[in-house]
């Protein structure tokens, strides 16, 4: 047996480590607790593990060049001698692909002799960048509520940068990726207008998200390709996976005649999908690939590539690549910028590490990479955050600095950008050992400012940034509300603490005084220590820095509720002209025949409270679990995998029912125009019969609603 051969038998051994296992758990905890959920889950999981080396794909290679940013005229041989953004010269990256492959073998641990000898990163002093245009939420806020839409959008981090989701709409139209196809969905009647899928037995695209600008659709999701093997009957079939050919994909179609959509663009990028943002025309596309080693290895079997349409397939060069000297990551990370309007070439930056967490304002992209160094026992470990700097100008990315911070970041809402500092909470060490910080860090990501040590012994569950102040949430045995002046970023203070049982998963700014927390309660568990109980609402009232009060909150389910909205803030229903605030909720009892699914609704009044709307209740099946909610004019829509439903929004009175039906041959094969579906639209209350609608206890409504399962 080869090196080759053993190498191949070593990876098919592998296993996930425990860390990975438990960085995997973390995010299933935000994702659906479903069949279809877990399915996808493991899948993302056999992507990142499996990285079967051989069986070469053919590359045409009068396509293979160095792409970085090509220019327009889309000609491979002038793209290949034309960069329009110069590489960043203070930025290390290797000097050859041989330098490459060493310090692949060193992360893989193949060699402990690390040959590359380059200096740390060194950057000087540049001159001050743009303001953020997040503006503080006291002059944002209003305008929102008085230019309220009438339909929902995505309830995204940032302003003015759009996040993909699973379900768009532009008011007419709702835009729906389920069961890893798109549909387009006439709002009005409820109908199926196209159904969007990759015609190919030997490729297959599974959509994850959306994005929807004017008569522009972007499908993105993960492409894989199959070769064709033989039975042992002689019967071919298409099963064999290719690892090389695992891409994260993005497809532009124009969507002016719903009908008869037409595929415009396609670029992907070597590796899984890991995240994207879209900021006016331009998607900022992001995707890992996991590099391995072994004697004997291609070129091309090591390099990223990225396919852009009428271009073809380019390869990265080796010294095109950024490598930070002490990176533990065995992935390249890329990021691609495309303009959805027009054929400007893809532009990319390609770096050796991986991506934990994606933060991007306007002006900039940050991506962060978790590196562990491990003591003599687990308590003992300690993190560290290495955060990536990118510029963003239209389709244009470059690569600027890195910086690092101790600890673990909770989610994307840890970072922030204002006024060119980027502000960052993270926990440090474990159980009574751990440790909370904050750090601001100027542009070129160098420490300027510091807060240490808060809430010894817990670690944070939640974070927000709003202008020049910030809320921080820890949870041990109470609920630590920290509200901290960031107006002198070298000097940051805590100026309030707010001390109540249970804590807060999710921070949502209300208006430019009041912010709404939702999360769980706590009880003690009779042997001294504390447990989660039920889960609640809180409104916050943070109008004095130094003296922060809980208003008011609302109980929801009990012991065993749980909703999305806790790790995923695009399951938030916000309908601010109507002041109505929502999310799916899966409220499980002490007996099963009570566990219910449903979406609870309620209107927010600051003088009486969180007043219950309305609820929207049905038996659990993972078929029809609603994943999210949104609305247009009048009427709200529940989505689930399998059917959406609609309500008049006043008082949720069923209107129609779509069903998707489960897709077996439609993901690999793609239909042009009206899907040949029968109609699933159904009269108005025709499965709710006299005694449910007296009742309520199918579809709560406001005034008789049965709220037998939401307890105060």
């Amino acid at each position: 047996m080869n090196n080759q051969d053993k190498y191949k038998k070593a990876i098919d051994e592998i296993h996930a480590s425990e860390d990975l296992k438990q960085r995997t758990i973390e995010k299933i905890r935000a994702k659906k607790r479903n069949k279809i959920s877990y399915l996808k889950i493991l899948s993302v999981c056999a992507v990142f593990m499996l990285v079967v080396a051989g069986s070469k794909v053919y590359l045409d290679n009068s396509h293979l060049m160095s792409v970085k940013c090509p220019d327009n005229s889309k000609s491979p041989a002038t793209a290949e001698k034309t960069n329009l953004v110069a590489l960043n010269k203070e930025l290390p990256r290797f000097e050859s692909l041989e330098q490459l492959k060493e310090v692949i073998k060193e992360v893989s641990g193949i060699s402990r002799e690390n040959k590359y000898n380059g200096d740390e990163l060194a950057v000087e002093e540049s001159a001050t960048l743009t303001d953020s245009v997040m503006n503080d939420l006291a002059n944002t806020k209003g305008e929102q509520k008085e230019s309220a839409s009438d339909h929902s959008t995505t309830n995204v981090q940032v302003e003015n940068v759009d996040e993909a989701d699973i379900v768009k709409t532009d008011g007419e139209y709702i835009y729906y990726v389920t069961q890893g196809l798109t549909y387009i969905i006439n709002a009005d009647a409820l109908e199926i207008v196209n159904q969007i899928s990759l015609k190919s037995d030997k490729e297959r695209f599974s959509a994850n998200e959306i994005y929807v600008n004017n008569d522009r659709l972007v499908v993105i999701g993960n492409y894989t390709r199959y070769q064709e093997i033989e039975n042992e009957d002689g019967k071919r079939r298409y099963e064999n996976y290719i690892s090389t050919e695992c891409k994260a994909q993005a497809i532009v179609y124009d969507i002016s005649d719903k009908a008869d959509v037409k595929e415009i663009r396609t670029v992907r990028l070597d590796g899984y999908y890991k995240n994207s943002r879209m900021i006016g025309d331009n998607v900022y596309l992001i995707s890992a690939k996991t590099s391995y080693y072994f004697d004997g290895i291609k070129e091309d079997e090591i390099l990223p590539r990225v396919y852009d349409t009428g271009i073809g397939e380019m390869q990265i060069k080796a010294t095109d690549i950024a490598y930070f000297p002490g990176t533990e990551s065995s992935s390249f990370m890329t990021v691609a910028g495309f303009d959805i309007n027009n054929e400007e070439s893809v532009c990319t930056e390609t770096f050796y590490g991986a991506s934990d967490e994606v933060y991007a304002s306007t002006e900039h992209l940050y991506l962060t990479q978790i590196e562990d160094t491990y003591g003599n026992t687990w308590k003992e470990n300690t993190t560290k955050n290495t955060i990536y700097k990118f510029k963003l100008d239209g389709n244009k990315i470059e690569l600027l600095c890195k910086g690092e911070v101790k600890g673990n970041l909770n989610n994307q809402f840890s970072m922030d950008e204002y006024e060119g500092n980027l502000r960052i909470a993270t926990t440090s060490g474990y159980d009574e050992k751990a440790v909370n910080q904050l750090f601001i860090l100027d542009e070129n990501l160098q420490e300027i400012g510091r807060i240490d040590n808060m809430a010894k012994g817990e670690r944070i569950y939640s974070v927000r940034f709003i202008g020049k102040v910030g809320y921080i949430v820890t949870f041990e045995q109470v609920d630590p509300l920290f509200v901290i002046d960031l107006s002198n970023p070298r000097n940051p203070e805590i100026k309030g603490e707010l001390k109540i049982p249970g804590y807060s998963s999710y921070l949502h700014p209300y208006d430019e005084t009041h912010i709404i927390g939702i999360g769980y309660n706590t009880k003690s568990n009779g042997y001294g220590g504390i447990t989660t109980s039920n889960m609640k609402m809180s409104m916050f009232d943070v109008s004095d820095l130094s003296n922060p009060i809980e208003m008011f909150h609302v109980d929801i389910g009990g012991t065993s509720a749980y909703s999305d909205i806790l790790y995923n803030h695009k399951a938030l229903f916000e309908h601010k002209g109507k002041d109505l605030i929502g999310f799916p909720v899966t409220l499980r009892e002490y007996r099963a025949k009570d566990d219910k699914d449903a979406f609870v609704l309620f209107h927010i009044d600051l003088e009486k409270g969180f007043e219950r709307y309305g609820e929207i209740s049905k038996e659990i099946d993972y078929r029809t679990n609603i994943d999210r909610a949104i609305y247009i004019g009048d009427t709200l829509y529940t989505l689930a995998d399998y059917e959406i439903r609609s309500y008049k929004l006043e008082n949720l009175e069923e209107l129609k029912t779509l069903k998707i039906e489960e897709d077996t041959t439609g993901r690999y094969t793609e239909t042009k125009g009206i899907m040949p579906l029968v109609d699933y639209a159904e009269p108005m209350n025709s499965e709710v019969s006299e005694q449910d609608t007296a009742s309520s206890s199918s579809t709560s409504t406001t005034g008789t609603a049965n709220y037998d399962l939401i307890e105060e």
